[in-house]
This record gives C-alpha cells, structure tokens and sequence, in this order.
C-alpha cells in the first residue's frame, strides 16, 4: 500500500459522475491533487476543465481509475481490460485515513439498518463517530473524520473493486441472490462481499453470519 504522499505522483481518471465522482473530484481538489481527468458517458455531466479528450488513449495512461459504484464491466466492454486499475472512493479513504478507526458493514440486506444501531450504540456510549458511505453521504464526505468511529455502509459495487480497504471492524450480514445482472454470477457477488476481510490483520475484528462461517475459513486471509 502506497502513502498518501505519492498520491500526488500518480494519474488518475474519475470515470462517472454521479454523487460519488463528484465526491472524489472535490478531494482531489483540496488535496492539491492536479494529475487527474474524468469522464461520463452522459456528456452534459463532464466538468471541461478536467475532461478527458481522448477515453481510451486516457484508459492506457493513467495510474488508476476510481470508478463509479453503479458502473458495471459486465456492461462496459471498454472498461474490462483495465480491471487491475479500477480503485474506489474506498481506498481513498483509507489511504488518507488517519487514526479513527472503521467500522464496515456489507450484506444484501440491513446494511443501513445496522450502520444506524451501530451509530446509536457509539452515540449511546459517548463515542465520537460518523457515518456514511452508501448510506447516503459518500465516505470521502463524510465530515469529522478525526472522530474515534467511521461507520461505513459498503456496498458489494464498492467492495468489488477495492484494493486498500481495511476495517477495524467488518461485518458480513447475509447474502441473497442480488445485483447478478452487475456482476456476471453468484459467485462473483459473493468474492466482493469477501474482500471486506482480505487485508485486514490479526487485530481486526471479523464478524460473518455463521451460515458463511464453512466458506470463511477456506478463504486464506
């Protein structure tokens, strides 16, 4: 994992700007982050200043690409090849973490409803905390960040393509058939909601359902 630092040495393309990509153009911003162009396919969207003139010239050029959760390379022929550069809003977040600890939480169902009791608990406790991610408030607006807890709904759009991610603590709820249409199969679902574990260390905390617990333990973590 690289620092936050060499952020400013790599190139970067904001592919869809949905609340999302707007989230991630504006920290770029007040990160003083300069070498970075973005795209949409719906064209009235595109901010000119940064629009990239050329897609698949820019596609081969840059570092990584932080695409938008809803975008699907099911979908998205032009997009596949670059699969191992795709980053999320995610990993910008936890490159730029400082020392507030994450609490994520994935599943089909009860996402917000559990990000919510866990804000309530924090809040019952005197914890300092905020929330967002898919919840509603993208993570990389999500104010305050200094606080003792970020919980953070992830989604499995979110979680499919992220590299740096790395919860103090992870939560996986459940899984029904859903989104099969964005990511090819089950199976494919299932790896994304997987990788809420796949850098965390031995201090983490990990919390399955224990219909999951057989699948888990012959994942190599």
């Amino acid at each position: 994992m690289f620092q936050f630092q060499e952020l400013k040495e790599r190139s970067f393309l904001v592919y869809g700007l949905g609340s999302t990509g707007h989230s991630v153009v504006k920290f770029f911003q007040k990160n003083k982050i300069k070498n970075f162009k973005i795209w949409d396919d719906n064209k009235k969207n595109i901010l000119k200043k940064y629009k990239a003139k050329n897609i698949i010239q820019t596609l081969n050029q840059v570092d990584y690409i932080i695409l938008s959760p809803g975008i699907s390379l099911t979908k998205n022929k032009k997009l596949r090849k670059f699969k191992n550069k795709i980053i999320t809003d995610l990993d910008l977040f936890y490159l730029t973490k400082k020392k507030s600890k994450t609490i994520v939480v994935t599943g089909t169902n009860g996402k917000s409803t559990t990000c919510k009791l866990l804000a309530h608990l924090l809040k019952k406790n005197k914890f300092q905390f905020s929330i967002g991610g898919n919840i509603g408030t993208p993570i990389l607006d999500v104010k305050n960040i200094k606080n003792n807890y970020v919980v953070v709904e992830a989604s499995s759009f979110q979680l499919s393509h992220s590299k740096f991610i790395c919860p103090d603590y992870a939560f996986f709820l459940n899984l029904s058939n859903d989104h099969l249409d964005w990511h090819g199969n089950r199976n494919a679902y299932l790896e994304s909601k997987l990788k809420i574990f796949s850098l965390q260390k031995k201090n983490n905390i990990a919390i399955i359902n224990k219909k999951f617990k057989k699948i888990f333990k012959k994942k190599k973590f």
